[in-house]
């Protein structure tokens, strides 16, 4: 595969993701990325695993690369990058889950029947959500595409990450819960996954205040113990929390 990754994506945007460059771009995937993952994450993950979320996470990539290019333009080594520091990702959150005492692990109310989930469906949701709160869609998509891309995915590294490209601390901190979450608090993202329906959980008071913060309607939200609770001078919108879900735990 000796087409650049420039190429494939002017061509991709130009014929409107017609069929053939997309098979183009595919085999490229499969070529430069998929071919080239490390022996490490495909032993922690599993060869068929490993080579799935790399097609999943490098195919999403491509499409905002396309959208929204970086500096001095996409290549194979910048998306390879993306594509390991995700799948680095899957592998220490696979090894903290093995080290759990099996009874302390989140169990679903109910069953997903509509099969495994793409981590971009999932991240969708809470774009959309996010929108409905009023952060423009471009805007919203843009932070959690640099909230999730790593290389590191602690709620500090996501908040530091947020900062820099512009958002205010509160912001940061509300996009890190809803993300990534805590030992008490599972976040938004971990409950889409585990098969609860979006209505519910973005009807979680605490959920609610993380989408204010992220949406920069909070801006006293500080995260961690006191961070969940309601600041003094912050007014919950009652169409969000709804009666009697003014106070959080």
């Amino acid at each position: 595969m000796t087409a650049e990754l420039q190429e494939l994506l002017t061509d991709l945007t130009e014929s409107n993701w017609a069929p053939e460059p997309s098979r183009r771009l595919a085999r490229g995937i499969e070529e430069r990325i998929v071919a080239h993952i490390p022996s490490r994450l495909r032993i922690a993950l599993g060869p068929d695993e490993a080579a799935q979320i790399a097609r999943v996470v490098a195919w999403e990539r491509c499409k905002q690369l396309a959208a929204d290019p970086p500096q001095g333009g996409p290549s194979w080594g910048y998306l390879a990058n993306k594509v390991r520091w995700r799948l680095a990702d899957a592998v220490r959150a696979n090894t903290l889950r093995s080290r759990r005492h099996p009874l302390t692990q989140y169990v679903p109310e109910q069953q997903d029947t509509t099969g495994p989930s793409e981590l971009g469906t999932l991240l969708d949701e809470i774009v959309v959500e996010l929108s409905h709160q009023g952060l423009p869609m471009a805007q919203a998509r843009r932070y959690v595409v640099i909230a999730a891309e790593g290389p590191r995915f602690e709620r500090s590294s996501i908040v530091a990450r947020l900062i820099a490209c512009g958002a205010t601390r509160a912001q940061g901190e509300g996009f890190a819960w809803l993300l990534r979450g805590g030992a008490a608090k599972p976040s938004a993202l971990a409950r889409l996954a585990a098969g609860h329906s979006p209505s519910e959980i973005f009807r979680d008071p605490v959920v609610c205040r993380w989408l204010l913060a992220a949406t920069g309607l909070d801006p006293h939200f500080s995260g961690g113990r006191s961070g969940l609770g309601r600041n003094a001078g912050v007014a919950w919108r009652t169409e969000l929390a709804g009666p009697g879900l003014a106070r959080t735990a």
